[in-house]
């Protein structure tokens, strides 16, 4: 009889530790439409998942993380995955492009466990909430902007069944209805978040890796640094950091980067920043850092044009900079005017040539099909990215982002399908 027992409580611990509190989800992507025949295939971690899981795991929860789409799985096994862990509540991140496949997650996981709550946060939820909960009835919970002090309000509310109402962004259900509460103020310091749950992922080295022509050396990961942006360009979705700008300080992202170095190896590193270089303060004494205390480390970031110039280039360079990104988007300056890029022509010119100078690699960022784009000035664009220094150049299809200006006005200058 005792050997029997031992089973039974040996089975029933070990069903135990595979239960979650919590399981966050990354959807997984179907390669389809304009870009499937050119998709690159990399992939950079999710690192709002696993900055969540980090908070989550400091305030005591039992977390799991699932990149369904880092790993390859399908909608079906990525919900098998879920299920296996037995968790309370399901969060479910989504930018535009999955939020139907969030929702389809949300629904095949109510038909096996209606009890599990369904909670879905992110870009696209963050700018349509509303009509996100809508078209998908089977959300339970809508985490609008940033996401880790709200989590774990809501998880609290949750487990001790108070109201939701007293949450500050959230959007959820109630009696057939459905409530939204006042916005939650933007984090102000960001260092007082913890380091993100690297460990929550995949085999980072194995399943997460950026695209070629930001590869300076390897092993190589993507981090991002900052949130919100200060311009106003109209296809950016700023929906769920705003134009607030805060970064982590120097002190946080040289010990993260010790870290990642310690831990994986990390050799060059992409900040995945909107514009790195618009902290200029942090960006000195980063920079000044990995000279002084000789950091191995090689990296390439995102920079507005207007944001550079030979100085802080030279200082750049010195600490590892090897490429700097610049989103360009036109070679036409009507174009630029209208799509709110506050830059000339000349400035781009000016500003890769001391880039060239500096000894810093120059990707160029064009979009096509902006709201006026004519043949003309398409040819424009031809033109000028023929014309100027520039060593690397990525072209993308506008889209209206909801969250973004464009998607308030683009019916009027076209025909507008906001699916």
């Amino acid at each position: 009889m005792s050997s029997w027992l031992n089973i039974i409580v040996l089975s029933f611990l070990g069903q135990k530790q595979n239960m979650s509190d919590i399981v966050l989800v990354y959807p997984p992507v179907s390669m389809r439409g304009k870009y499937r025949k050119v998709a690159t295939g990399h992939e950079v971690p999710p690192q709002p998942l696993i900055c969540l899981g980090a908070v989550l795991r400091e305030n005591n929860f039992n977390v799991k993380l699932i990149d369904a789409n880092a790993t390859g799985l399908s909608i079906e096994e990525a919900v098998n995955q879920i299920l296996t862990l037995s968790p309370e509540y399901v969060g479910i991140t989504s930018p535009t492009m999955l939020i139907s496949t969030a929702g389809t997650i949300a629904k095949k996981l109510k038909e096996h466990n209606p009890d599990i709550t369904t909670i879905v946060g992110g870009p696209h939820i963050t700018a349509v909430p509303t009509e996100t909960m809508t078209l998908y009835p089977d959300i339970d919970i809508g985490v609008i902007g940033e996401g880790e002090i709200t989590i774990i309000a809501l998880l609290n509310a949750l487990k001790n069944k108070t109201d939701l109402g007293s949450i500050n962004g959230v959007i959820y259900r109630e009696n057939g209805s459905i409530k939204i509460t006042p916005s939650r103020p933007f984090i102000k310091d960001l260092d007082t978040l913890p380091f993100p749950a690297w460990d929550m992922l995949p085999n980072l080295l194995k399943y997460y890796q950026q695209s070629a022509a930001r590869i300076d050396r390897q092993p190589h990961i993507s981090i991002v640094s900052s949130r919100g942006c200060p311009f106003q360009c109209i296809f950016c979705a700023r929906n769920v950091f705003g134009n607030v700008t805060r970064a982590h300080s120097d002190d946080y992202l040289i010990k993260m980067i010790k870290y990642l170095i310690k831990r994986y190896g990390i050799k060059s590193i992409s900040f995945e920043d909107e514009n790195f270089v618009v902290y200029r303060k942090r960006l000195i004494e980063f920079c000044n850092r990995i000279i002084n205390e000789k950091i191995d480390i090689t990296w390439d970031c995102a920079s507005n044009i207007n944001a550079i110039n030979p100085q802080i280039l030279s200082l750049m360079k010195n600490a590892g900079c090897w490429q700097i990104n610049y989103g360009i988007e036109s070679g036409s300056q009507r174009i630029l005017d209208f799509i709110k890029k506050s830059v000339t022509l000349e400035n781009i010119e000016q500003a890769l040539k001391v880039t060239k100078n500096a000894g810093i690699i120059t990707k160029g960022y064009f979009i096509i099909g902006h709201p006026t784009e004519t043949y003309e000035s398409i040819q424009e664009t031809i033109d000028f990215i023929k014309k100027i220094n520039l060593d690397v150049f990525q072209m993308s299809f506008m889209i209206p982002f909801p969250g973004s200006e464009f998607y308030t006005i683009a019916a009027q200058y076209g025909d507008f399908k906001n699916d």
